[in-house]
């Protein structure tokens, strides 16, 4: 058995085979270049009772050899790929499963059924280019371009990906070499294997992102406070893959809102941890905060949508106004477009972020100060939750009205405070968090909504003449709203914190 530890980036790039060729040469690193045709088909039972175990069974025909591949259950983060996989020399196009270790399957499998039951999905067909490099620290590391397509039922989806595989050394080495490639080539991480695209073509479906779902980070009683912080970065990590992967296939505001929500709350993450971070692993935060910097107009993207949607809940109180329509389309209209925004994903810049917070979830490496983890676990979150609660208490107090532009100034507060919530509620007892956390929600639903009726009302000032009735209503609406702010307010502090 193998275990694969790889990076896999979909490639962007003219000329990809040259370029490395000559990257390689130019930075005088030690490789052995070959180029081969690879032809491998895919099996699976009918109901694929391999792919419900996270398993892939494929032969590969190279140079007129036949080869036999299992792959297990593994994990990808930010692409990096580890996956265990078995391999078998063959001499027929069948797969034998019997030549793999009995250990490998389910006790719910039946390795004669399946074997009696297998049938070919579908096949990938593409040139393989390899650099077996020899790295500056002595590691060995085979780099992979693979272009060509998946085939299935007539439906072809195309091939262009590179991967770098450790053969020998240290993690690191692949990561040097990710960066070199960074510098020359347009990458991005790939998180979808050519089989789940080939069992895509075989469904007759669109390879489909998985949905987004933000929750809350599942930190355990058991982490340590290091564990926790790595922990937290690998979950969130793979929720801006999916993100990312998402916003591509099928572009939408909502979607960039959860990417920068996810990059928020990795912001945040550091922040609470960076007492005990090192100073290397503190750097990272920069980078962060010029991503979210970078989609901060997305926010009011979202505001400006809604008022424009025709059916939106303001588009008919609104039409009382062609004037206001058409200065708010304007408005919208300078934001970024989609290709904009997915070439920030495919840019050097944005790669070095996810390769750097990869870096943090390595087994080596001084990534925290030496008695980080003399600090319990549940006595940090309760502190972070307590002080949290209380620099926003501080700003919004229970016995005051508040006004709209104090609610609008105290929410990057409150969304702070629901932060700490996300990275260490699921600490505490999930019935009174939820408890808790609702009326706060509905604060934050209840700003987001008060966002969009400031806008209108800065877009009507701007009128030559303000639309009397339209003026009165969102009057009306910011009173009524602000009294339904100040109710759940006065409700959220009435209830005693989930963490005492």
């Amino acid at each position: 058995m193998a275990t694969e530890i790889e990076l896999k980036y979909l490639v962007f790039s003219e000329n990809t085979a040259e370029k490395i060729t000559s990257i390689l040469s130019n930075e005088k690193i030690e490789f052995l270049e070959s180029c081969h045709q690879l032809s491998n088909c895919y099996f699976d039972t009918p109901d694929l009772n391999l792919r419900q175990h996270d398993m892939g069974l494929r032969i590969r025909e190279k140079d007129q050899r036949l080869e036999q591949t299992i792959k297990t259950a593994g994990k990808i983060v930010g692409g990096l790929h580890q996956r265990p996989e078995f391999n078998v020399s063959i001499d027929c196009k069948n797969p034998d499963l019997s030549l793999f270790p009995s250990d490998i399957w389910e006790s719910s499998q039946n390795v004669k059924n399946i074997q009696e039951q297998l049938v070919s999905l579908f096949s990938t067909d593409f040139q393989r280019h390899t650099w077996l490099i020899n790295t500056p620290k002595g590691g060995v590391v085979e780099v992979v371009f693979d272009q060509g397509n998946v085939s299935s039922q007539g439906l072809q989806d195309p091939i262009c990906e590179i991967e770098l595989e450790l053969v020998r050394g240290e993690v690191s080495d692949l990561f040097f070499l990710a960066k070199l490639f960074f510098s020359y080539l347009t990458l991005r991480p790939g998180s979808k294997s050519k089989a789940a695209r080939g069992y895509a073509l075989w469904n007759n479906t669109e390879s489909k992102s998985a949905k987004l779902d933000l929750g809350l980070i599942p930190v355990q009683e058991s982490d340590s406070l290091s564990g926790s912080f790595t922990h937290g970065i690998t979950c969130l990590l793979d929720r801006l893959q999916k993100g990312i992967d998402s916003y591509i296939e099928t572009p939408k505001l909502s979607t960039l809102a959860f990417i920068k929500e996810v990059l928020t709350l990795m912001d945040h993450g550091f922040a609470m941890y960076d007492s005990y971070l090192s100073d290397e692993v503190k750097s990272i935060r920069s980078e962060l905060e010029h991503y979210i910097d970078a989609f901060e107009w997305v926010d009011n993207a979202i505001y400006l949508k809604e008022t424009t949607n025709k059916t939106g809940n303001y588009r008919r109180k609104l039409d009382y106004s062609e004037a206001l329509i058409e200065q708010l389309k304007l408005e919208k209209r300078r934001f970024p477009d989609a290709e904009s925004v997915i070439n920030i994903f495919n840019t050097e810049r944005f790669n070095l972020l996810l390769l750097s917070l990869l870096e943090i979830l390595m087994p080596n490496g001084d990534k925290f100060i030496e008695n980080a983890d003399d600090t319990n676990l549940r006595a940090f979150a309760i502190h972070r939750l307590t002080t949290s609660l209380d620099e926003l208490t501080t700003v919004m107090p229970e016995a005051l009205s508040l006004t709209s532009e104090q609610y609008l100034e105290q929410s990057s507060l409150l969304n702070a405070s629901l932060h700490t919530g996300k990275w260490l509620g699921n600490l505490f007892d999930r019935e009174e968090r939820n408890k808790y956390r609702a009326p706060w929600l509905d604060i934050r639903e209840g700003i987001s909504e008060l966002q969009v009726l400031w806008i209108i009302q800065q877009q009507l000032q701007m009128l030559p003449e303000q639309p009397k009735k339209l003026v009165n209503w969102q009057n009306s609406k910011v009173e009524n709203l602000l009294l339904a702010l100040d109710h759940s307010r006065q409700s959220a502090m009435s209830i005693v914190p989930y963490w005492v």
